[in-house]
């Protein structure tokens, strides 16, 4: 088991940094098992799990080194932290796979994403299919790949940490 001191900084960089790390295994994973251009649900659901199981086991550990209790405010504080610094590391592992390990990681995307709008819409015209290859060249640039998915990990970090922050609570008599 991880051990931390009980201090918060202690607990998000120990919970963080091991999110962070199977965060990048499962990536990798699927990255070898080429699995990592048509992101399904069950990777999704698996990435929920990692990061949900990521804050649980830090507040636990908090909890346990500060006598049982935790509040809402440090139960919060270390699920988002936890989640911002575990989605760091894993943007930075992204961008260096799409751009170092699978250059053409954008070009299979693209073409994915095409077949499945075709798919979806048979009646695309070229002019749609312009447009939306657009999009996908802008949402895919490092820097957007950035700033979504640091924004995302804020967004649904915020609100793990709260519902598993009220769960854990136990605040200390006066």
């Amino acid at each position: 088991m991880i051990q931390t001191n009980g201090t918060i900084k202690s607990v998000i960089i120990n919970y963080g940094l091991l999110l962070g790390g199977i965060t990048v295994a499962f990536s990798l994973m699927l990255f070898l098992m080429d699995m990592h251009i048509e992101q399904g649900s069950l990777q999704s659901i698996v990435n929920l799990v990692l990061t949900v199981g990521a804050v649980v086991f830090g507040q636990l550990a908090f909890k346990k080194a500060n006598e049982g209790f935790i509040s809402l405010g440090q139960g919060f504080k270390i699920g988002l932290g936890i989640c911002v610094l575990g989605s760091v590391i894993g943007t930075v592992y992204g961008i260096l796979q799409m751009t170092i390990l699978d250059p053409d990681t954008m070009t299979k995307v693209m073409e994915y994403s095409i077949d499945q709008a075709i798919e979806q819409n048979p009646e695309l015209t070229d002019e749609m299919i312009e447009a939306i290859e657009g999009s996908i060249e802008f949402f895919l640039s490092p820097s957007m790949i950035a700033v979504f998915g640091i924004a995302s990990s804020l967004f649904f970090g915020s609100i793990i940490s709260l519902i598993t922050g009220l769960a854990l609570k136990k605040n200390k008599p006066a």
